[in-house]
């Protein structure tokens, strides 16, 4: 019998934990019409919002747990980065220390660092560069909880649960770093074509400005089938959440300093 007749489960032979079984059965499971996989990034990239209110009617078998699709996301904007060598979340000490607002904070604890340790510059800077790009790709949740009360706060009339806001931030970053990863690439074809990639100041601002129009187009999409509200409300909660991406990623290169600093 091919199913087992307590449990309805097909049955498996002996050799199907080969590779290449294992690699059908990922592919089946992944590219089925009813797979979950399909069906959650296909309503994630298509129908903002539409995933995160499922959640929370309850229709959540027929989906990827939100935590499961934020991993998702990372793993293939890590693997994206890793592929093309750009680390876009991370910043190497001497940008701290010369290129950025915080820059003269930066320089005395570098300082004084180096001073206690007797360390030189250039022997404490590969340690920290490597311990950097790590701990961006390994904390980026980090930015989705701390987005999570914002729509609590402009929304709280809707009266939603905590999980609620939660849900809608770690699908919102799912999509962001889905984002992230096409820049990346974009970046990269430039490169390969002959441009300056990620260090062309155009291709920088280009990039940039795409990203924050494809997250605002999802947050306005994404917020009446959430938090059904005005049409003024939503475009300033569109402009206030967008404009929150935006300084959040700033903050978190900030934030990935100070873990790098503390730990290196």
């Amino acid at each position: 019998m091919r199913f087992c007749p307590q449990c309805g489960e097909e049955r498996r032979r002996a050799d199907d934990l080969s590779v290449r079984d294992l690699a059908a059965q990922f592919a089946k499971a992944t590219s089925s019409v009813d797979g979950k996989f399909v069906r959650s990034w296909g309503n994630l990239l298509t129908r903002p919002g539409r995933l995160t209110a499922a959640h929370m009617a309850g229709e959540r078998r027929r989906y990827i747990t939100p935590l499961a699709l934020f991993f998702i996301g990372n793993a293939v904007f890590v693997g994206v980065q890793s592929l093309t060598g750009a680390n876009i979340l991370s910043s190497p000490l001497d940008s701290h220390l010369h290129a950025q607002d915080w820059s003269p904070f930066v320089q005395r604890l570098v300082n004084e660092r180096l001073a206690q340790r007797h360390m030189t510059l250039e022997a404490y800077t590969p340690v920290f560069d490597r311990s950097a790009v790590f701990n961006a790709k390994a904390l980026i949740i980090l930015m989705a909880l701390c987005f999570a009360p914002l729509p609590a706060m402009i929304f709280r009339a809707r009266h939603r649960p905590a999980g609620a806001h939660i849900v809608f931030a770690l699908h919102l970053y799912a999509f962001v770093l889905i984002l992230l990863s096409v820049s990346v690439l974009l970046a990269r074809l430039d490169l390969v074509l002959g441009g300056g990639g990620l260090s062309s100041g155009m291709v920088d601002a280009a990039l940039s400005i795409f990203n924050l129009a494809a997250c605002g187009t999802y947050l306005f999409l994404a917020i009446p089938k959430v938090y059904p509200t005005s049409s003024g409300r939503r475009w300033a909660a569109t402009a206030f959440l967008t404009s929150a991406v935006a300084v959040l990623f700033v903050g978190y290169r900030f934030a990935i300093f100070l873990i790098t600093f503390a730990s290196t």
